[in-house]
């Protein structure tokens, strides 16, 4: 299931294998590993066993109506020893007519964006769409990077987006 997230966007030959880090925004306490914030008024948080989330019980969100709010999930590249063939995506649900949403990738050696995606989301019930992007060469990144869904809004109606199922994988 995780795969569908990324093979949307990711046409690859046949591969040997994947390293893959996917995070569904479970457990009790799913703060411990996202990091959450904004700006104006925008804000960020989670359902938990809300009855709202693509997968599982919780899922993440985003509120905003003048400034920007975003989620962002630290992952660490040790376990990726292939990083040259890589894909990351996240599901969206908005909760408006649509948005322009966000699916970042940081480097926090100088916090610059690695790779980045700003699709227009169709909203009002049409439930969760998939972000993605593939191509991605992380060969020259070590450490931690972190995978970062944003929203910003600038007309004053407050606009809730939901976030779930982020996943990060690398091909070889």
């Amino acid at each position: 299931m995780v795969s569908a997230v990324v093979s949307v966007t990711v046409a690859t030959e046949a591969q040997a294998g994947t390293t893959q880090l996917w995070d569904s925004v479970e457990g009790a306490t799913p703060w411990t590993r996202w990091q959450g914030g904004g700006s104006g008024d925008g804000v960020a948080g989670y359902d938990l066993n809300g009855g709202v989330a693509r997968t599982g019980a919780n899922n993440g969100w985003l509120h905003v109506g003048n400034g920007w709010a975003a989620n962002r999930l630290p992952v660490s590249l040790s376990g990726f020893h292939t990083r040259n063939n890589c894909a990351a995506g996240v599901y969206a649900n908005v909760l408006a007519p649509g948005a322009q949403v966000g699916l970042q990738i940081w480097n926090p050696n100088g916090w610059t964006i690695i790779a980045e995606i700003y699709p227009w989301v169709v909203g009002n019930g049409t439930g969760y769409h998939v972000v993605s992007m593939g191509n991605l060469n992380l060969s020259g990144f070590s450490g931690t990077i972190y995978l970062q869904f944003i929203y910003g809004n600038s007309d004053g109606i407050k606009k809730f987006i939901r976030f779930d199922d982020m996943v990060l994988e690398c091909y070889w």
